[in-house]
């Protein structure tokens, strides 16, 4: 039979509001339907945009980047299963500790996991809320063992086996499979239990004091000041509702586009330099393949989205020229080069062949 003062915990536990833990996972749906708009989660220059870790870009002074990857996730499976784990386990410590404290817990265990991330795997560009849900494991856990004899019996012990099962599968899952950061895991980890054990928990059934509504008001600012950060050093994919409705909505297409470019208009010169003005329609044909390339490939701000709006323009400007030149049946000479185009586009290909090496290495042979 259930003691009085346990059946009271258990009441106010179960009829506790947990709107902080639901509105991090919407928060963290939006980030990710945000990313889907410019050009998919899985493209490294979204990540890199919307805030994800990476050393040489913290090292320069966007330090909220030790914030923002919190809230950010990599792929579709990415989101699904941290969301599912943030959608168990979130409302379990909220109900125990209250919002605040929840709010707390969460963005010091994600921090701890970035960090851990950013010392022992400085060459990756990392994100996801697996820190900070490894975080709240690490809570429970604590929980569990320093409050056992402040609870019911019976929930400290099923939360603490819960939770050592959770986090054994979970960790033998970051070993077996090399793509999971497995620093930031265990980085929120010994976050959540170290924090566990200095922070008291909020007895259910008893109101919040208002200092902690003034630590969970200055958090949500910190937060809102990381993602403002974020937009104002903004040099990502432009949003756009075709990147959402477009499955080839990646950098590997717009890279393609590029590429494309370049052999339509190298192919155009070419037919015009050997005099063969019979092979004129067939370039014409293949510079506007590529000009439709351009205009369908994912919409990009900052230098790849310049570029490729002036390789756009080069590729129009000859396909007009080589017209001319089928109309009139000869070549113009009043500029250097094979074309009006030559200069300008082979200091454009070197600032394309630098993007290449700097920012898309391993797409320059996409096709």
């Amino acid at each position: 039979m259930i003691e009085q003062h346990d059946y009271e915990f258990l009441q106010a536990f179960w009829t506790r509001r947990t709107i902080v833990a639901y509105s991090v996972f919407a928060f963290n749906i939006l980030i990710f339907i945000l990313m889907t708009i410019a050009g998919g989660s899985e493209n490294q220059a979204t990540l890199v945009a919307f805030g994800a870790k990476a050393n040489e870009f913290i090292k320069s002074g966007e330090v909220w980047r030790f914030i923002t990857p919190i809230f950010v996730h990599i792929g579709w499976l990415h989101l699904a299963f941290n969301s599912y784990a943030l959608w168990i386990v979130g409302p379990h410590v909220e109900k125990l500790y209250g919002g605040a404290r929840f709010l707390l817990l969460y963005l010091l265990t994600g921090i701890a996991g970035v960090v851990a991330s950013y010392w022992f795997h400085p060459d990756s560009i990392s994100a996801g809320a697996s820190g900070a849900i490894f975080g709240l494991f690490g809570v429970l856990l604590v929980f569990s063992i320093k409050y056992r004899k402040t609870v019911p019996a019976s929930f400290s012990k099923a939360l603490g086996r819960g939770m050592f099962q959770t986090l054994a599968v979970n960790l033998a899952i970051g070993f077996l499979i090399p793509q999971i950061d497995l620093s930031a895991h265990v980085g929120g980890l010994i976050a959540g239990c170290a924090l566990a054990f200095a922070l008291p928990f909020a007895r259910p059934g008893l109101p919040e004091g208002r200092g902690l509504k003034f630590v969970q008001a200055g958090l949500v600012v910190v937060i809102a000041a990381s993602f403002l950060g974020v937009m104002t050093h903004y040099n990502g994919p432009s949003l756009s509702y075709r990147n959402l409705v477009s499955s080839q909505a990646s950098i590997g297409t717009l890279a393609n586009s590029l590429v494309k470019g370049e052999e339509a208009f190298e192919y155009s010169e070419m037919v015009l330099d050997s005099g063969d003005l019979r092979r004129l329609p067939e370039a014409r044909e293949d510079l506007g393949r590529a000009i439709d390339l351009l205009k369908d490939a994912p919409s990009f701000s900052g230098r790849v989205g310049n570029l490729s709006r002036e390789l756009l323009d080069v590729l129009q400007e000859q396909y007009g020229y080589l017209q001319e030149v089928e109309q009139t049946g000869r070549t113009r000479s009043d500029f250097i080069g094979i074309s009006p185009q030559s200069t300008r586009y082979a200091r454009l290909k070197l600032r394309i062949e630098d993007w290449f090496e700097a920012e898309a290495p391993g797409y320059r042979n996409v096709r």
